[in-house]
């Protein structure tokens, strides 16, 4: 807590360079779960900023410990801060669709409040 800012919102973060229906799905999904959230664009652009990459910056910015990383190709990581590397269970290629986007909205919000994930061990990546 700062004297100047006041208590820290507890959120996840998501940081994304892909406005759009795949970034609408995984919002959608945390929402859903009742999780606060941000959206942070002010994230790295630069080619090869993918969405494990996106979503371990996300995380570090987390009060929560949770970022969300959706690279520009609309790949989608959702990352735990105490997990070193991105999780299969956790990500999902290009295209994968707004469903698959949706469910990896609704596991990073379980990830923070302790509940079983829809998505593990479902998805094909």
């Amino acid at each position: 807590m700062s004297r100047d800012k006041g208590p820290t919102r507890p959120v996840i973060v998501v940081a994304s360079v892909a406005a759009g229906p795949i970034e609408d799905a995984v919002l959608a999904g945390i929402e859903e779960e009742g999780v606060p959230f941000v959206v942070d664009r002010d994230v790295d652009r630069a080619e090869g900023a993918d969405a494990a990459a996106l979503a371990r910056v996300a995380a570090l910015r987390s009060p929560l410990g949770v970022g969300v990383g959706i690279d520009a190709a609309q790949g989608i990581c959702v990352q735990p801060e105490k997990v070193a590397d991105p999780m299969a269970d956790l990500m999902s290629p290009p295209g994968a669709g707004a469903e698959t986007a949706r469910v990896l909205g609704h596991d990073a919000a379980r990830i923070c409040v302790g509940l079983p994930l829809k998505g593990a061990g479902r998805r094909g990546t």
